[in-house]
């Protein structure tokens, strides 16, 4: 079982949209997947994937509330994935179930005020020898400036951290297919579907390892 986590400094740059993006793309390939969702506050994950599951879209995509990693050791078994959705404000837990993780996954926008505190993040947890080597950062809801994209490239390369070779970008399409429980390549716009491909096959590359 490959556990892939999702995490972050700050709200509000896509991990919640991403870990849904994954799960889907997984699922389409026909692996079993689960949503381990940690932010127990928002359950986003939960939420939408009982949206999903009243809309009646294939394939189903389990998500579950967690309070800590101890507890998705102990009863989950069975799946080919879990994807790990973390809290908002990286704690403890979040170092926890980067130690656990195959693969962990640090979205940021292009901005400063996104690149600082996720760097930040990723040189305190790259401090444990058995994360290191697992960061990867991914630029989400990115605009439509190839200028901006290549900076934030180049502060990530500078800063010595891998990075996804496929950018999520900011499309209000996208969003109005989260608000319908889908996510990723089941857009309902062509355009979409072939934008979200790109980024489905990077992270089922490092998230399978394949």
């Amino acid at each position: 079982m490959r556990i892939v986590s999702f995490i972050g400094q700050k709200g509000g740059v896509g991990k919640s949209t991403l870990a849904r993006v994954l799960a889907v793309a997984a699922a389409r390939q026909k692996h079993k997947v689960l949503i381990g969702d940690f932010d127990l506050e928002q359950l986003t994950c939960v939420e939408w994937s009982a949206l999903r599951m009243r809309h009646g879209i294939e394939p189903e995509i389990e998500a579950r509330a967690f309070k800590s990693l101890k507890k998705l050791r102990k009863t989950v078994s069975g799946y080919d994935l879990v994807v790990v959705d973390t809290r908002g404000l990286a704690d403890e837990l979040t170092e926890d179930v980067s130690q656990e993780s195959d693969v962990v996954f640090l979205p940021t926008g292009t901005s400063l005020d996104d690149l600082r505190p996720t760097l930040a993040l990723a040189r305190r947890l790259a401090k444990t020898r058995s994360v290191s080597n697992k960061i990867v950062l991914v630029l989400s809801k990115t605009g439509r400036s190839q200028r901006l994209i290549e900076q934030a490239e180049s502060m990530i390369f500078d800063a010595g951290f891998d990075m996804l070779n496929a950018v999520w970008p900011e499309r209000d399409g996208f969003q109005l297919d989260l608000d319908a429980g889908r996510a990723g390549s089941e857009s309902s716009n062509p355009h979409l579907r072939l934008t979200a491909l790109d980024i489905e096959q990077a992270f089922l590359k490092l998230a399978m390892g394949t």
